[in-house]
């Protein structure tokens, strides 16, 4: 029972690794609108870990270095990969440089992340969030014809954007629940089962893509705000 008791976070974990392999596929294949769907599952099964991990008291070294390793895959190069999807020029500088500085990026920001003590705020954008907005906005933007290689600066733009702000330590993020306000605490959680909920049911993504991309923007404000109160 103990085993399995350790076994059911870890499965939820190898899960979402599992979602980030796919949608690395699906981006080679040149699929990215579908592939986007699993990066945004995987923040469902990352978040369901977590709170697995907690509620059944199995935290564990494991559990910790197989989550990093699966955020790595799911939101560290499975987005890099769908932005590969949008491009017929796989070969091109436009295209592997800007995968290769967000990779390093997040890759960066979750060695340093494991690194450090258990703190109440994230330093630097959270890769999830990073991987899940950019994944969404990918999704919304190809559905409404902002395809091909006309649009191709704009999704190279916003990958190099999002690594560097995973290693940016002044924009610093409360984990979610840990507000100050707790009317505050259960809108973010309110929002995070409806998101969660459509992307289950893989519809209306620009409500997702509105609602993380405004997360992304004003948590730091928020966190700011709520240090101080």
């Amino acid at each position: 029972m103990k085993k399995l008791r350790y076994a059911i976070p870890s499965g939820i974990t190898a899960a979402a690794l599992a979602c980030g392999v796919m949608a690395i596929v699906l981006g080679m294949r040149g699929e990215p609108v579908e592939g986007s769907w699993w990066v945004l599952t995987a923040t469902i099964l990352d978040r369901m870990d977590g709170l697995a991990a907690r509620a059944l008291k199995a935290s564990s070294a494991f559990g910790m270095w197989l989550d990093s390793a699966s955020d790595f895959v799911a939101f560290g190069v499975a987005p890099a990969f769908l932005f590969m999807g949008t491009s017929s020029s796989h070969t091109e500088a436009l295209v592997l440089v800007p995968m290769v500085i967000y990779i390093v990026g997040a890759g960066t920001r979750l060695l340093r992340f494991s690194l450090q003590e258990p703190q109440k705020q994230f330093s630097g954008v959270p890769s999830t969030l990073s991987g899940g907005v950019y994944a969404v906005g990918l999704n919304v933007a190809l559905s409404h014809g902002l395809a091909g290689e006309t649009h191709l600066w704009l999704f190279a733009s916003m990958l190099v954007l999002f690594g560097i702000a995973m290693n940016t330590p002044f924009l610093r993020y409360d984990k979610v629940g840990g507000v100050s306000w707790r009317w505050l605490n259960w809108l973010g959680i309110a929002l995070v089962v409806v998101c969660s909920l459509l992307i289950l049911f893989r519809t209306l993504p620009e409500f997702v893509f509105a609602t993380s991309g405004l997360i992304m923007l004003i948590g730091p404000l928020i966190s700011r705000i709520s240090r101080n109160a």
